[in-house]
């Protein structure tokens, strides 16, 4: 017999300003402009897609790795407080931030940002690195574990992200801990359909209700949102958003040969209440596992003053 899960809250994807912001790093709002202090480099992957990397500091080197609607932004105010004793690098992957997309590219899945990340480190010539990913993030660098090994890796945090995002009968320690593959997958079919309805109806915001009228497919800014979208690419973020749904990392985690630390955040509307910190202790005996009280899905931006503290100690004491 399954075990009887009680049935999972309804919950929503983001909240209102998050939304704003992961449209204005997927494009769909303009384009990120680079920080004015501090110019990104290009490094060209092998199907000719420009990947911008920010590359500061000095020492061991360590790659923030950012997430899904996120942008290298997302990790100034930590990678600021580590330049002093670490080399740091921080992306915007491809089909975020200010990665514009190159005729021909490979599609956008979840492999090729993990063989994204697995270029970067061969292209500066990196031997052995720090490797920091915070929700899709985390699965990019599980990822190019999974596929590249640990020879180049000296150590792996990741921020509030199971290693499998979709639940069953079996698992609950996946995206709000009762969010099944079928029901991501119609999220996902819904949204090549009709993105503008999907996006109303995920929204968590103050008037969410008001959002969700006014967005309406018979609304006026409904129909100039539904009108603009049409103009738009977002095939690509949806395969991407795809293929997180096919990823699967309970199998990898406890053959890591490599220091592990991974920081949950207690209020995080992805994961909050599920439990993720008694998985990872008990897959991972060797790993670090912290939980931040008054955090949510992005303890790196929260507490980025503690994250880069408790960072910087974690590999000076195991990197």
């Amino acid at each position: 017999m399954a075990p009887d899960f009680p049935p999972p809250p309804r919950q929503r994807l983001t909240g209102f300003a998050g939304l704003l912001a992961a449209l204005v790093s997927w494009g769909l709002l303009g384009r990120e402009r680079p920080p004015l202090w501090r110019r990104l480099q290009r490094v060209v992957a092998d199907d000719g897609q420009g990947v911008p990397v920010c590359v500061f500091g000095a020492g061991p080197p360590v790659v923030l790795v950012h997430g899904l609607g996120c942008s290298h932004r997302h990790w100034m105010a930590v990678a600021r407080r580590l330049r002093q004793h670490h080399r740091v690098f921080v992306w915007d992957a491809r089909g975020h931030g200010s990665s514009v997309a190159a005729p021909g590219a490979d599609p956008l899945t979840l492999q090729r940002l993990a063989a994204d990340l697995a270029l970067l480190l061969e292209h500066f010539a990196l031997p052995r690195a720090a490797l920091v990913g915070h929700s899709m993030g985390a699965l990019v660098v599980l990822r190019y574990l999974a596929d590249h090994g640990s020879a180049r890796v000296a150590a792996v945090a990741l921020v509030d992200q199971s290693p499998r995002l979709v639940t069953d009968d079996t698992w609950r320690c996946g995206l709000f801990g009762g969010c099944s593959q079928d029901l991501l997958l119609g999220l996902i079919d819904g949204a090549r359909r009709d993105l503008a309805g999907t996006l109303a109806h995920r929204v968590d915001a103050a008037h969410a209700d008001w959002w969700e009228r006014h967005l309406a497919a018979d609304a006026w800014l409904g129909r100039r949102l539904r009108h603009w979208l049409r103009r738009v690419d977002t095939g690509a973020l949806l395969d991407l958003a795809e293929s997180l749904t096919h990823a699967d990392f309970r199998a990898l985690l406890p053959t890591l040969d490599v220091p592990l630390r991974v920081v949950l955040g207690a209020r995080s509307a992805h994961y909050g209440g599920v439990p993720l910190e008694q998985y990872y202790r008990a897959a991972v005996p060797h790993a670090e596992v912290e939980v931040y009280a008054r955090a949510g899905h992005s303890p790196h931006v929260a507490e980025a003053a503690r994250f880069a503290i408790d960072l910087r100690r974690f590999l000076a004491d195991h990197a």
